[in-house]
C-alpha cells in the first residue's frame, strides 16, 4: 500500500490537542540484485517496482535497452535481475552510494562530452507545457492525501500521457515513468517530462540518458541541472505555476 493510516495528536494554535487518524506515504527499502550480485538499495514507495528497476538500470547505464534484461523477478522488497550480457557492477557503481535514500541519487558530476545529446524539439508551445504540468498536479492524488510524495509524468506529443508515477523519492518517480515507457516501447524523443521535484543534475542526466528533449517542473532547477541541460540540448523549464514559467536552457 502506498498510503498508511496512523494515529496522530494534532496541536492547535491555542495549545489544545485532539487525537485523530491521518494518512502518511509508505516507504520501503528495495534491494536490487543483478545476476545474483547485490547492486543497490533504493528507498521507494511500494508499487511499480518493475518499472522502477527497469528505469533505474537504464538511466544509470547498467543496461542500454530493455531487451538487455533476460528476466526480472519482483518480490515485496527485493528485485532480482538477470541480464543477457555480463556487466561490471563495481565499475558502474564506483564512487556511488549503494544505498539511495529519498533525498539523494547518483553523483551529479559529469563531463560535457559524455552527456547524451537529445534530438532537438520543434513546434512546442507554452500551452503544452502548462497542460502537462496541470495534468501532473491533477493525477498526484497521493500527494494531496499525504503531502509526502513526488510525481513524474511523461507526455507523448501524439499520444498524450503515456506514464505517471508517484513516489517518496523524485528520482524514483522519474525512473518509474521512464521504465514504464521502456516496457511499452514509447519513443521518448517525442516526449515531455514533468516533475514535481527540483531539477538537480542527476535528474536531468536521467532525462538525457532516456533521450527526453523537454523537462519541466513546478519547482526550481539547480545549477548542475542547467549545465547538463545545456550540454544535452534539453529544454529545461522551471517554476511552471499558473500561466507563468521560467526557461533556463
Amino acid at each position: 500500500m502506498s498510503v498508511r493510516k496512523v494515529e496522530i495528536t494534532r496541536v492547535r494554535g491555542d495549545g489544545s490537542t485532539e487525537t485523530l487518524e491521518d494518512s502518511v506515504a509508505s516507504d520501503v527499502a528495495v534491494c536490487i540484485f543483478v545476476d545474483g550480485e547485490f547492486y543497490r538499495t533504493l528507498v521507494a514507495s511500494p508499487g511499480m517496482l518493475e518499472e522502477l528497476v527497469v528505469g533505474h538500470l537504464y538511466t544509470e547505464g547498467v543496461v542500454s535497452s530493455h531487451s538487455d534484461i533476460a528476466e526480472l523477478s519482483v518480490q515485496p522488497e527485493r528485485v532480482d535481475v538477470s541480464l543477457r550480457y555480463p556487466v561490471n557492477l563495481s565499475e558502474i557503481t564506483l564512487g556511488k552510494s549503494r544505498l539511495l535514500t529519498t533525498a539523494c541519487a547518483g553523483s551529479p558530476g559529469f563531463r560535457p562530452g559524455s552527456v547524451r545529446m537529445v534530438q532537438p524539439v520543434e513546434g512546442l508551445d507554452d500551452a503544452l507545457i502548462h497542460g502537462v504540468v496541470d495534468e501532473l498536479n491533477r493525477l498526484s492524488k497521493v500527494f494531496r492525501e499525504t503531502g509526502g510524495t513526488h510525481g513524474a509524468l511523461i507526455h507523448h506529443r501524439d499520444d498524450g500521457v503515456v506514464a505517471f508515477a508517484e513516489d517518496v523519492g523524485r528520482h524514483n518517480a522519474l525512473d518509474k515513468v521512464i521504465g514504464r515507457c521502456l516496457l511499452d516501447g514509447v519513443d521518448l524523443s517525442r516526449c515531455v517530462l514533468a516533475s514535481s521535484g527540483r531539477l538537480a543534475g542527476e535528474m536531468v542526466l536521467k532525462a538525457a540518458a532516456a533521450g527526453i528533449p523537454v523537462v519541466c517542473s513546478v519547482s526550481a532547477p539547480l545549477a548542475s541541472g542547467i549545465r547538463i541541460a545545456e550540454a544535452a540540448g534539453i529544454r529545461l523549464v522551471g517554476f511552471v505555476r499558473g500561466r507563468r514559467m521560467n526557461l533556463y536552457a
